[in-house]
């Protein structure tokens, strides 16, 4: 009896030992995952003498708090103009690639067609093709047709999908039972119907977790604004922080805490979409 109560006692610390070792492991994960966030805001928050301090205490716990950092970062440049034309740009953009992505993976999902795999092939190694291999010939082409300076060549791609956005998308509607289309077109339904009305509202993980990759990619993308766009009205958030521009000196200071600003709405759209997210994870498993 006193074998099994010490062979107890030890399961039991051994589990503890791994629970704790765990939880401190995740706490110490995540200080250094949030350092760097809190270093920004903190540093966002203190003046040009501050910010090149070597002092710990000045690095960390900077006295006084200069929170008109803020009001400058929307006074020195129209932060305002470049967080909308972000905004409508980002949201078109991952509108229209969602659509057409999701065409395009209903018919490689649904449709048996001669030559279907090796496409889809195709389709997936483009994502090998690194965006620097493309970009000098696509800025000819745009540039002959008269697009720069516009924003046409960042919206028009996204008619014809986005390669990781189909793979994904597919990957889940290759297990909706094809019986539910059969049954559907025997009630009437056209493709297109089927497509919009059966198959498209049983992804909503994976169109949420491709538009969460398209919108963030597109508030980030510094390198596509930079070189079709010249008029600093045109400007997305990125490039205008680049291009911060202080009526006297370069406020570090100042350019943080509008980055800290561009950081809002992606937290926002994460924290409100997080349980699409955490389901679309595991959707190149179902089958």
């Amino acid at each position: 009896m006193s074998d099994i109560v010490i062979r107890q006692d030890r399961v039991w610390t051994e589990r503890n030992i791994i629970k704790w070792g765990g939880f401190i492991f995740l706490a110490l994960f995540s200080v250094m995952i949030l350092t760097p966030f809190v270093w920004l805001f903190v540093t966002s928050l203190k003046d040009m003498g501050q910010y090149f301090s070597t002092d710990f205490k000045t690095i960390w716990f900077p006295h006084p708090l200069h929170w008109e950092n803020y009001y400058k970062a929307f006074t020195y440049v129209p932060l305002l103009r470049y967080v909308f034309n972000s905004l409508w740009l980002g949201s078109l953009q991952t509108s229209l690639q969602l659509v057409s992505s999701s065409f395009v993976a209903y018919g490689f999902a649904r449709f048996n067609f001669r030559g279907r795999n090796i496409l889809f092939l195709i389709l997936l190694c483009t994502m090998l093709l690194p965006t620097e291999v493309t970009m000098i010939p696509l800025f000819i082409f745009y540039k002959t047709i008269g697009w720069t300076n516009s924003y046409n060549p960042l919206i028009v791609p996204n008619l014809f999908g986005a390669a990781w956005s189909i793979f994904l998308i597919r990957q889940l509607m290759v297990g909706i039972p094809k019986e539910m289309d059969e049954a559907a077109f025997m009630d009437g339904a056209g493709t297109f119907r089927i497509w919009y009305s059966i198959v498209v509202p049983q992804v909503t993980p994976a169109l949420f977790v491709a538009g969460l990759n398209s919108f963030l990619w597109s508030w980030k993308d510094f390198l596509g604004p930079l070189i079709y766009l010249n008029k600093k009205e045109l400007y997305t958030l990125p490039l205008g922080i680049m291009f911060f521009e202080s009526p006297t000196e370069v406020q570090y200071t100042v350019q943080l805490a509008a980055v800290v600003v561009a950081l809002i709405p992606t937290l926002i759209i994460f924290a409100i979409g997080q349980k699409y997210f955490e389901q679309g994870i595991n959707i190149g498993e179902l089958k």
